[in-house]
């Protein structure tokens, strides 16, 4: 589960392996009751809806719902026939309308989660598992999914503790652990991260991401020494391991290491080519290292992966900068502001363009804004992996 800033659930790079599992979960409906055992309709319909026949299900509760609108299960069925084929913004219309008509159906509530949550819109499944998890507390389903939601927000200390008391339901969902685990690192909670840690090397004394986790803790405690002798240990034992290598020349990068962040970084390219921040940060070592040739298509190809990178941005205006190029460097260092108006960097380099522009009065509101920022320390693993930090952010050197 390794992003920046945007709620992608899908983006591959962020262990998305970890959570695959949780997010193919089966889509789990009750089956409908027909209000009236005496209408052939009705009968009929939940034959069809029970023997998987789901377009033809569909037509004779659609029918249903025309001839009888306020039936509230004929509603929820029709949801059911649409959702197991697929089309689940329809779907949860017929749960909202089955819910409003009878409110406190946990079948139906949890049905609405579902089909929300596979849409990726966690915001509105949350209330709907709510409800189902109020009304049906025996079902662990719907607080697993619930603490999935909360995680899929990027809401790690809820999301924590829902998936706790789903992972003592299910100790041996190895899933299950490495995204609490990760959500208790992410949000801080550093015991019960290194809880689950020793729970899934007890399980699998190999588990990469288990060392992986580790190292994640770790640097976020400031042993960041400590967390490259983990991430090393990882990659004697899976040198592929997708964002293993990014994460050791983050580490590295960190200290300044360049000598030995590049062929990290270099070797994530070569595993995991997609993962964006690995470009922004080799290209921001080549721009540091006075090789801005060969910095500026590494750094365009991060942002062609993910335009949400503020580091990026800020070393393509500088190169431009540089060049004379004004025009180019004003917008890429708009973009830097834009993402993270915190940093002093960018506020400071507009400066100096506006002044050699003589646009004083721009000039001038750029180095009061640079004057009122303070130098922001590096982002810790954790905060790079996760996302909490700033994207793409980095200690905020006047270049």
């Amino acid at each position: 589960m390794i992003w920046p800033r945007k709620t992608r659930l899908a983006q591959a790079p962020r262990r998305q392996h970890t959570v695959g599992a949780l997010l193919l979960l089966p889509l789990l409906f009750c089956a409908a009751h027909p209000l009236h055992a005496q209408d052939q309709r009705t009968q009929r319909a939940a034959a069809l809806l029970q023997a998987g026949q789901f377009h033809d299900a569909e037509l004779a509760w659609r029918e249903i719902t025309r001839l009888e609108p306020a039936d509230a299960s004929a509603h929820k069925a029709l949801g059911i026939a649409l959702a197991q084929q697929g089309r689940l913004a329809e779907a949860s219309i017929e749960y909202r309308t089955s819910l409003k008509l009878r409110p406190q159906q946990s079948d139906a509530s949890f049905n609405l989660g579902v089909a929300e949550f596979k849409q990726g819109h966690f915001a509105q499944a949350i209330p709907a598992f709510t409800s189902a998890a109020l009304e049906n507390p025996s079902d662990n389903r719907s607080g697993l999914l619930l603490g999935m939601s909360y995680f899929g927000l990027r809401q790690y200390a809820k999301a924590a503790g829902y998936l706790q008391t789903a992972s003592l339901a299910d100790p041996t969902n190895m899933e299950l652990q490495g995204v609490l685990a990760q959500s208790c690192l992410w949000s801080r909670q550093y015991d019960c991260a290194m809880q689950q840690y020793r729970h899934m090397l007890t399980v699998n004394p190999d588990a990469v991401q288990a060392h992986m986790l580790l190292a994640e803790a770790l640097d976020g405690m400031g042993k960041t020494e400590d967390a490259i002798a983990e991430l090393d240990a990882a990659g004697r034992l899976a040198p592929t391991e997708p964002v293993l290598h990014f994460e050791l020349g983050y580490l590295y990068y960190k200290k300044a290491d360049y000598e030995k962040a590049v062929p990290e970084f270099k070797a994530e390219m070569t595993n995991n080519a997609g993962f964006a921040q690995t470009y922004a940060y080799l290209g921001d070592i080549l721009f540091r290292t006075n090789d801005p040739d060969a910095a500026e298509p590494l750094l365009r190809k991060a942002l062609a992966l993910d335009d949400q990178l503020r580091l990026a941005y800020f070393d393509l205006g500088c190169i431009s900068a540089d060049r004379k190029n004004n025009a180019e460097a004003v917008a890429a260092f708009e973009h830097a502001v834009k993402l993270d108006p915190a940093q002093a960097d960018a506020h400071y380099r507009l400066a100096r363009i506006y002044m050699q522009q003589g646009d004083k009065q721009k000039a001038s509101a750029e180095f009061a804004r640079t004057k009122e920022l303070h130098t922001r320390t590096d982002d810790s693993l954790i905060q790079k992996i996760s996302g909490a930090g700033a994207p793409g952010s980095h200690e905020p050197e006047v270049r």
